[in-house]
């Protein structure tokens, strides 16, 4: 239970990131001239910084290490409680 618990979460921060990551350069070429001064970069939106992306892998590790300390505690728990620590 606890391994796919981890799984999930790991799944989850990367979606998370390529959710980020897409809607920051989802921003693409105007299509039209506005006051016919070419079809550049709109400038709406920036692509992702690399400082952004190792931020987002640093708050995925933290949330992957807090997964993996609950679920040693709920183990312990069960334990002291007598229940049974089997994976479903």
């Amino acid at each position: 239970m606890f391994k796919r618990l981890n799984v999930l979460v790991c799944a989850s921060a990367l979606l998370f990131l390529a959710a980020c990551g897409g809607s920051k350069s989802s921003a693409s070429y105007d299509d039209h001239d506005d006051e016919g001064g070419g079809g550049g970069r709109s400038g709406r939106a920036a692509p992702v910084r690399a400082d952004e992306l190792k931020d987002a892998q640093k708050d995925a590790v933290n949330l992957t290490e807090e997964n993996h300390k609950m679920a040693r505690e709920i183990f312990e728990l069960k334990n002291k409680l007598g229940l049974s620590t089997d994976e479903d």
